[in-house]
Parts: structure tokens; sequence; C-alpha cells
């Protein structure tokens, strides 16, 4: 198994309240139990650009191949979006992009 760190853009088509925000980053963060309340230091899992309703999510993800991060990436974006009330077209994803690999994972 390989880390990935994925790109996801998107744009929300409902405004991000701040209570909706914490709920998504709630959301991200907790979808490893052995990890809940941590972030990787250099991860900012959240990134809104200033006076437009687009952003970066940046997932950390544990896959196979480059494809399955992309998909496992996709999967848990949507899952955190939906929990955070971003519902059906709510909130937009975009092509996800492979932003970084450690294949010191496959060796552990």
């Amino acid at each position: 198994m390989t880390n990935f760190v994925i790109s996801l853009p998107g744009t929300f088509k409902q405004e991000l309240t701040q209570a909706a925000k914490a709920q998504l980053l709630g959301a991200l963060r907790g979808a490893d139990p052995q990890e809940v309340g941590s972030d990787p230091q250099d991860l900012d899992m959240l990134t809104l650009n200033e006076g437009s309703p687009t952003f970066t999510l940046r997932l950390e993800v544990t896959a196979e191949d480059s494809r399955g991060a992309e998909r496992e990436a996709l999967a848990m974006a949507s899952r955190a979006l939906a929990e955070a009330g971003f519902q059906g077209d709510a909130a937009l994803l975009g092509q996800p992009a492979i932003t970084s690999i450690d294949t010191s994972a496959d060796s552990a």
C-alpha cells in the first residue's frame, strides 16, 4: 500500500457557514478512527479561494495505486460534504490530482 496526497478542487453552490466548515473538517479528520483529532502538520485540508466559491481539499489516502487513491479521495470528500449538509449539487467536485506519493508505506 502507498500513501497519496490528493488535491481535489471543488465549488460550493451553497454558503459554507462556520458550522458547516467545522463539520466538514471534523468529518475529514475523523475518517481514520486511530487518527481522530490529528492533522498532518504539513497538510492544510481545506483551502478557500478568497472572493470565490471555489475550494481545494487535500486528502491523505492509502491505496494500491493512483486510480484507487483518486477513487478513495472522491468517496471520502463526498461523504464528508454530505455530513456537512452539502447534498447533491450543493458542492461540486472536480478532477482529483495526486500531489504527493510516499512509497515507504509499501515496506512497512
